[in-house]
């Protein structure tokens, strides 16, 4: 692109934002021209041996590490631990002796499963037994964790009443999923090891998005970084909403060198084995625990015409029952403890399969082939492009959410006045609209575990419904207000947290049409009429991974929220 393009772009209309964003990518992608002319002559020359002389420094560096302050190093040393196993695996997976193996043993498996249906069943009924056994023992101290199991096979029950053919589910899937879900859970939430490195790798999560908070202040100044003054909290949309758009840039340039497509490629493969769900459901549902319920379908764009309409529901409510990796953060300052966002945001993949297969059972063969299924690599944008193009694009999403919140909060409050009015008028105070939210959802949030006293299932359910019926922002800040306030016990908050974690809300449902609907006109009419069934699978989805975190946490943690300040300046007369 050419200055003199741009002038004449400008004549016809083109705003300032994007005369200014065009003129210094390109200023940036000049300079950056003379690295990369001198990458393309040194590239030659840095074959293997230099690979591995990179490798073998990195390696001594971490060994020394290791050495000087073992606790400080660990995170790291586990990270490149868990990289090689990958690295191993993938090698492994991908020879051909590995290949006709499993294809021999998957062929006298099915055979086997055929010839005697009642072994795989009866492995899987002998393996679920074993996990609930392991749970009743571990809860024996604790017999009201149990309490949560109600609520599991009632949230199965009612998809299974309500599904949408019965006689069509494939319990194997569904089953598979499950396990799948509940072992992971295991895995996170009970062994200690995999507590202690979930824990680590939510704290880098959490002190790598905080690097946006140095950007937030050079540009915003004291408005992003205010002085400690009593009741002068930084600004909400200048600080924690920033962080969308370094964490967007971030994922860009993953995408940029095809980090994200080659982890979500690999996931097919053991998503098909594990649970035996299609290429375009998988990658869509690993995809939502950090890209989100728009960006997450842009992986599977050129198969969405293909999709059957089991698939689609598998799509819609993944989005439903995921969060987005760009308001990690938010959610952090609002109070939720990363640990269990994290953990929540990796169980909301199998457990939204699980969910979508009992609701909207697959009655079609799938058209999509893994062998054909493949993800776009190509990037036609430069380097810097990307980076500054991947900012620029989130700063609408970044005040379109400051301007629902201002909305959503004022309606809340004309709202919670109205009711109030109404309540007083036949000698009722104290009434508010969140309190039929409450009411609603007391018996979920009573049967999921938070079973301390009325007034803390009565607070849960009311978080439940705001989230439902408004959006998971507004009922994690009031999340995070009871906490300042005492009124939730560690439990509560702990149910809360993970009942909160999705994008499963009323107003979600108007972006999935228009968003899914614009990507494939043609399937705009189904996702218009399975949309509402899938908001209510993705709502059980994010109850059943509260239920579970409910039933396995015996000492919940509890995390504060960010933007409180302590030991303040107080000025007089405020």
């Amino acid at each position: 692109m050419k200055v003199s393009d741009i002038e004449d772009n400008s004549a016809g209309g083109e705003s300032v934002l994007q005369r200014s964003y065009s003129l210094t990518s390109k200023s940036l992608e000049n300079n950056f021209n003379i690295i990369e002319k001198f990458v393309q002559k040194v590239k030659p020359y840095c074959g293997i041996g230099s690979l591995v002389v990179i490798l073998l420094a990195y390696h001594g560096f971490l060994i020394a590490a290791g050495i000087h302050n073992y606790q400080k190093a660990a995170p790291l040393i586990y990270i490149t631990l868990f990289l090689w196993l990958c690295f191993l695996l993938n090698i492994l997976v991908s020879t051909e002796k590995f290949q006709s193996v499993y294809d021999d043993v998957a062929h006298k498996l099915d055979e086997l499963s055929k010839q005697k249906r009642f072994v795989p069943l009866g492995l899987k009924i002998a393996f679920i037994i074993g996990l609930l056994a392991f749970t009743i023992v571990d809860s024996l101290k604790d017999m009201s964790r149990l309490s949560g199991f109600f609520a599991y096979i009632f949230y199965i029950l009612f998809m299974f009443v309500f599904s949408n053919n019965r006689m069509k589910i494939n319990w194997s899937v569904v089953s598979s999923a499950l396990i799948m879900h509940y072992c992971v859970a295991l895995i996170i939430l009970k062994w200690s090891t995999g507590q202690w490195f979930f824990q680590q790798v939510a704290q880098l999560i959490v002190g790598f998005l905080e690097f946006a908070q140095v950007g937030a202040k050079f540009v915003f100044g004291f408005i992003a970084g205010p002085p400690n003054i009593c009741d002068l909290a930084p600004v909400f949309i200048f600080t924690s909403l920033q962080t969308l758009i370094y964490f967007s840039a971030v994922v860009a340039l993953m995408f940029y060198f095809g980090i994200i497509q080659v982890v979500l490629k690999k996931s097919t493969w053991f998503m098909k084995v594990l649970i035996g769900t299609t290429p375009v459901e998988s990658v869509n549902a690993w995809a939502c625990t950090f890209l989100g319920m728009t960006e997450a379908p842009l992986m599977i764009a050129p198969y969405f015409e293909k999709c059957t309409d089991s698939e689609i529901f598998a799509v819609v409510t993944s989005g439903f029952a995921c969060v987005a990796g760009t308001v990690f953060a938010a959610y952090v300052a609002l109070g939720a403890c990363p640990i269990y966002l994290l953990t929540a945001s990796l169980l909301s993949a199998p457990m939204s399969l699980a969910c979508s297969k009992i609701m909207f059972p697959e009655t079609e063969e799938s058209k999509i082939k893994e062998e054909d299924f493949k993800l776009d690599h190509s990037h036609k944008k430069g380097f810097f492009d990307t980076l500054c193009s991947a900012g620029v694009s989130m700063v609408p999403t970044v005040f379109a959410i400051g301007a629902t919140l201002v909305v959503i909060m004022s309606l809340l409050a004309l709202l919670d006045t109205i009711m109030n009015y109404i309540g007083d008028l036949i000698g009722y105070e104290g009434w508010t609209f969140q309190m039929l939210f409450g009411y609603a959802f007391f018996p979920l949030a009573y049967m999921m575990g938070v079973t301390d006293d009325v007034n803390q299932t009565l607070l849960v359910a009311q978080l439940m419904g705001t989230k439902t019926a408004v959006n998971e922002f507004v009922a994690y800040n009031n999340l995070g207000m009871l906490q300042k306030e005492d009124k939730l016990h560690k439990k509560s908050v702990l149910i809360a947290t993970y009942a909160l974690c999705g994008f499963s809300n009323f107003s979600s449902m108007g972006m999935s049409i228009e968003f899914l609907g614009g990507m494939a006109p043609s399937k705009r009419s189904t996702i218009s009429n399975l949309v509402l069934r899938a908001l209510c699978a993705g709502s059980i989805a994010c109850f059943m991974n509260a239920t579970v975190a409910g039933i396995l946490v015996s000492d919940p943690i509890v995390c504060t929220a960010s933007q409180k300040i302590t030991n303040c300046t107080r000025i007089p007369g405020f």
